[in-house]
């Protein structure tokens, strides 16, 4: 059995990869919005002020009544479709056109908080740059986004280098105290809301290659911890020896099994050391406790393995930690958590950049190699 070489097919989902589903199940429609005075467009761009309401809190509820039922702004809205039930909004983009200079500003976006993390937001922006491309002919989108916008805005094509002549835009864009300009290019060549779908097949194309070049074997899972074993040589581990590894050559790398390593007693009363030191650190604050629902309701939403040095100090104490990699590696998982779920230009990434590295700086203090 553990000889049969086995071939696994994974399914690469693009990040709007639900809503397209949902779309073509008709059960998700993206309709170019305005206030042309019928009861239905009336009906959801009310919904969608009273999402932009809820997700904006900052911004003036009169501002945001006044863009979105202004004429000369458009709506591109996310209406969810159901049997026997009404159409709802559950979010939507508003931006104003301007067709003589061929470019459009984006005033709102959002998303109800319950539709979140499900690729509404990605299919949005895709569908909004196809709608007006097609509808209002326009190049270019600009818009203001706040410190938690940023990011979301950077996964959508947008960035901060402004290409646009500025007498093309800023004697129609309002500045606006706190908020940082971006600029999307649309190119008339792209359709957008086939993009997912187009990377999905390259990268299964690159996906094809590398499984030629590389004749992966799956092996079956270990069975010798069910039948009591408490430890097993690496190099017994199937495939293990099949990949080149051998533990001189491990060892002569400066592997695992360093001096600090020699008994669990000394790896044990090391890595507490290290710990002390990370919750010391300042810049570990944001990773002291475990993150909440209270605190942030859809966190574990988004990040299915939550770490924190809370909880690392009772894996230490419970001699999960066998080797110093197996700490650095929730670490790193910690960190990697914090920027997946923080926008890049907050506070928080930020702190888990300076933590790994002053991590990776304790290790190298206290003698510890790396694998």
């Amino acid at each position: 059995e553990g000889d049969e070489q086995a071939f696994i097919e994974v399914e690469i989902k693009s990040r709007d990869f639900t809503a397209k589903q949902e779309e073509e199940r008709g059960e998700l429609e993206f309709k170019c919005i305005w206030n042309d005075g019928s009861p239905t467009n009336l009906r959801f761009l009310c919904e969608l002020k009273e999402i932009f309401g809820q997700q904006l809190p900052k911004m003036p509820k009169e501002y945001i009544v006044r863009l979105v039922f202004c004429k000369r702004h458009k709506s591109v809205a996310a209406i969810k479709r159901a049997p026997g039930v009404a159409p709802r909004v559950i979010g939507g983009i508003c931006y104003r056109p301007y067709h003589d200079e061929r470019f459009g500003e984006i005033a709102f976006c959002a998303i109800k908080t319950e539709e979140q993390v499900r690729g509404y937001g990605t299919r949005l922006m895709n569908q909004t740059k196809h709608l007006s491309k097609s509808i209002d002919r326009i190049d270019h989108f600009l818009t203001y986004a706040d410190n938690y916008a940023i990011g979301y805005f950077k996964k959508q094509g947008f960035h901060m280098h402004i290409t646009m002549e500025r007498q093309r835009w800023a004697p129609l864009i309002k500045d606006y105290e706190g908020g940082t300009l971006m600029e999307c290019y649309i190119n008339p060549n792209i359709n957008y809301i086939e993009i997912p779908a187009m990377v999905k097949r390259q990268q299964k194309v690159v996906d094809n290659v590398v499984s030629a070049l590389t004749h992966s074997r799956i092996h079956p899972g270990l069975k010798i911890f069910k039948e009591g074993a408490a430890s097993v040589e690496l190099d017994a581990i199937p495939g293990v020896r099949e990949a080149g590894f051998t533990k001189e050559k491990h060892d002569a790398g400066g592997g695992a099994l360093t001096e600090k390593e020699a008994t669990s007693d000394v790896l044990l009363a090391t890595l507490i050391e290290v710990h002390s030191n990370i919750v010391k650190y300042e810049h570990s604050w944001p990773f002291r406790e475990p993150v909440t629902p209270e605190e942030v309701p859809d966190y574990h939403t988004v990040i299915k393995d939550p770490v924190d040095l809370s909880l690392m100090l009772k894996r230490l104490h419970q001699g999960f930690y066998k080797t110093k990699e197996i700490f650095l590696a929730d670490v790193a998982l910690m960190c990697d958590n914090c920027r997946t779920y923080n926008p890049k230009e907050s506070v928080y990434y930020e702190c888990a950049v300076n933590l790994q590295r002053y991590v990776d700086g304790e290790f190298r203090r206290l003698g510890l190699t790396f694998s």
